[in-house]
């Protein structure tokens, strides 16, 4: 075979295989996309957390198979019902993967499809919030919300229950009384506007901020803290968050110890608590002649809250002295005083009679009103009762002839001389009348012991022979005292023969 011949052969075999090989492509081409199809998902795809970008649907769902298990171990699903949050058993709980999967859009964050049996969700309700009375349709909507929930595939998912899609029967959850000293019409007219008022889910209430859209002509504030401090005391029972609350200056009479939430316009004191649940509350006042009274309506509560006070501790006042000259004579008491009060106030909490938990809502201190007297400026001295005489020290305590006995001076005359007056004799230098000379003691002023023997020497200053200072130069026995010649230093002299005259 020629050359010619065998490129034309092979040119031949060639294109046959090329479009053999083409239509074989094509063909698989077609079946893939016409025939059977095989479906995957675009970028930007998310199931739950787990990024699914350009993967095929049963991939996926192969994928999430292995990991239900896994997931079920781990998750947590917290529920809660108004003040109590309890977790839901996910034993029984499914991922429907082929929902999922099928219902997933590309490129967006899709959530995942749970079933969780209704019977379950129904028991798990009765047990943990047995307050409550579910009807049916409650299950299905709390059902529906636990199942969302689940939806975004975390580890732990939260979901609260009690919001006011329930056709649950709100009831009286808390309620406080005590009669009262209000006199003003006021009052009457914020009872009415306060009564019905609706506290809505996460809201918070402000009495002062309340007080501005009631048109009030005259009421005192120490009325409207008896009105706020009943409404605390209603508050208290609840799982209701008090924000701000103060007490007055001094107990008071009209208000139980502990349950005070004083009010002062001037000031700003306020009383503002805060509704943490997700259903409303409203709230109910009344008020009469001599009964002021407050109750909170909503969902029951699980819990039991109970109010108590522990030991009032009383605190003593201090006195306090002052001295004014407009007082010439004895004391004016411008403050009796009164005791103080300490006292704890404590929330006990309870479930079906056990106790959960005992906290302290507030410590509540009253100062005392110290004691206040008024003295004189200068105080005379007081003769000392008929018979008794003063002793040294004490005012009135003559003593002029110094044997350390108060002198009779009842006819009114003293012989004590004073400092620079004649026959003031004062040898121990403590500044007052020696009477009889008092022998000085060592280190007393006037003191003299040229003998060195420890006793004073009165009034010889001769040192005697073998006394300390004692100088005899010129040995005839007699001290030759302290002269200015004596002190100078004389210059030698010396005789013809070189002897020294005055060594």
């Amino acid at each position: 075979m020629d050359n010619k011949a065998f490129g034309i052969t092979f040119s031949s075999i060639l294109a046959s295989g090329v479009v053999f090989f083409g239509a074989a492509n094509a063909g698989a081409f077609a079946v893939d996309t016409w025939l059977f199809p095989t479906e995957e998902f675009g970028d930007n795809t998310y199931i739950g957390t787990t990024d699914v970008s350009n993967m095929e649907l049963a991939d996926a769902k192969l994928l999430f198979g292995g990991q239900v298990e896994s997931w079920r171990q781990g998750a947590e699903l917290m529920v809660t019902y108004q003040d109590v949050t309890a977790p839901y058993p996910l034993d029984s709980a499914q991922i429907l993967l082929d929902e999922t999967v099928a219902s997933a859009e590309d490129g967006t964050q899709n959530q995942f499809v749970y079933d969780l049996p209704t019977a379950t969700t129904a028991k798990f309700l009765a047990e943990q919030f047995p307050v409550a009375a579910f009807s049916d349709a409650d299950v299905e909507t709390i059902n529906t919300k636990l199942e969302a929930a689940l939806a975004s595939g975390q580890k732990q998912s939260r979901v609260t229950i009690s919001d006011d899609t329930l056709a649950l029967q709100q009831e009286t959850v808390s309620e406080a009384a005590f009669t009262h000293s209000i006199e003003s019409k006021d009052a009457f007219v914020i009872a009415e506007a306060l009564n019905g008022f609706v506290l809505e889910p996460g809201a918070t209430f402000s009495f002062l901020d309340f007080l501005a859209n009631v048109e009030l002509s005259n009421i005192t504030d120490a009325e409207l803290s008896q009105m706020a401090s009943a409404i605390y005391s209603a508050v208290l029972k609840t799982n209701l968050l008090v924000d701000e609350r103060s007490i007055g200056a001094t107990a008071p009479t009209s208000i139980p110890i502990g349950h005070e939430a004083a009010i002062n316009r001037q000031l700003g004191v306020d009383f503002v608590f805060t509704n943490p649940n997700a259903s409303s509350f409203t709230l109910g006042m009344s008020l009469d002649s001599s009964t002021i009274g407050a109750a909170l309506n909503g969902y029951p509560l699980v819990y039991d809250y109970q109010i108590t006070t522990g030991k009032e501790d009383k605190v003593k006042p201090r006195l306090i002295k002052q001295y004014s000259a407009f007082v010439t004579s004895g004391k004016v008491v411008e403050e009796t005083g009164r005791n103080g009060l300490r006292l704890n106030v404590i929330r006990t909490i309870t479930a079906d009679g056990q106790e959960m938990e005992v906290e302290t809502v507030s410590t509540d201190f009253y100062p005392p009103v110290h004691i206040v007297e008024v003295y004189p400026l200068t105080v005379k001295a007081e003769a000392p009762a008929t018979g008794t005489a003063p002793k040294p020290g004490e005012p009135g305590f003559v003593d002029a002839n110094g044997d350390g006995v108060h002198d009779d001076t009842s006819d009114g005359t003293t012989t004590t001389p004073q400092p620079g007056q004649p026959g003031f004799i004062d040898q121990n230098g403590d500044g007052v009348h020696d009477g009889t000379p008092v022998t000085p003691q060592p280190g007393q002023p006037g003191f003299i012991d040229l003998d060195g023997d420890g006793q004073h020497d009165g009034t010889t200053t001769t040192p005697q022979p073998g006394w300390p200072g004692y100088t005899d130069i010129d040995g005839d026995g007699v001290h030759d005292g302290n002269t200015d010649e004596d002190d100078e230093e004389k210059d030698p002299a010396y005789d013809k023969g070189g002897n020294s005259i005055n060594p």
